[in-house]
C-alpha cells in the first residue's frame, strides 16, 4: 500500500511541465493541492464523478498539451462509463491517477460496493486503454509513474493508497467561480 504524500510527490515530480491537471473531490484533490504544483490546474467539485469528463473536455479543446487527471476511486465509480467515453473519443494526451483506498472518503469513509472485488486497472483496460496498470509497491512506485507518464497515449493508473486519515485543509484560496476564472486566464496565456 502506497501513503497519498508519496504519489503526490511523484506525480508533482514526474508530470510535465506543459500539463494541464484536473484535480478531483475527496483526497486525490486535496492530495494534489498540497503539493503546491506549478501546472494550472482546476479542482472539480461537485456533481461527484464529473471530473474526468472534464479532463476529457479539457483533453480534446487542447489537443497539443498534456492533460492529467487525478481523482478518487469513489469519484470514478460513481461514473464508470466514462472509461467508455474517454477510450472512445480518440483522445491520445490524457492520463488519469486513480487513489484506490476502496472507500468514499468525502462522503464519511464508507466502504464500495464490492470493493476487493474489483480491479480498477482491469475495468480500464477491459474498456480499451491501452495502459492500465495498479500501483501498489512503494519500493516500485516511482519507476510506475515514469512509465506511466512515458506512455505515448491514454493512460490510467490506480495507485493502492493506504486508509488514512484524510482531513481537510483550510478553505481554498478561491472560491469555485474564482478558480475557474483563474483556470480560464492561466489557459489564455493571460496569468
Amino acid at each position: 500500500m502506497l501513503r497519498r504524500a508519496l504519489v503526490g510527490g511523484l506525480l508533482k515530480k514526474h508530470l510535465h511541465e506543459d500539463a494541464l491537471v484536473i484535480g478531483g473531490l475527496g483526497s486525490a484533490g486535496r492530495t494534489w493541492r498540497e503539493q503546491n504544483a506549478p501546472h494550472p490546474t482546476y479542482f472539480a467539485s461537485d456533481p461527484m464523478g464529473a471530473g474526468l469528463m472534464m479532463a476529457l473536455g479539457l483533453a480534446l479543446a487542447q489537443p497539443e498539451r498534456p492533460v492529467f487527471y487525478i481523482g478518487g476511486d469513489g469519484d470514478l465509480v460513481m461514473n464508470l462509463g466514462c472509461l467508455l467515453t474517454v477510450v472512445g473519443s480518440g483522445a491520445t494526451n490524457l492520463k488519469i491517477a486513480i487513489f484506490d483506498n476502496g472507500r468514499y472518503e468525502t462522503g464519511g469513509g464508507q466502504s464500495l460496493a464490492g470493493s476487493g472485488s474489483y480491479s480498477l486497472a482491469g475495468i480500464a483496460a477491459q474498456a480499451g486503454f491501452p495502459h492500465a496498470v495498479a500501483v501498489s509497491d512503494p519500493d516500485k512506485a516511482e519507476d510506475d509513474v515514469i512509465s506511466f507518464f512515458a506512455q505515448p497515449g491514454l493512460a490510467f493508473a490506480a495507485f493502492a493508497i493506504a486508509v488514512e486519515a484524510s482531513p481537510y485543509g483550510p478553505p481554498p484560496r478561491w472560491s469555485q467561480a474564482e478558480d475557474r476564472a483563474v483556470f480560464m486566464r492561466r489557459l489564455a496565456g493571460e496569468i
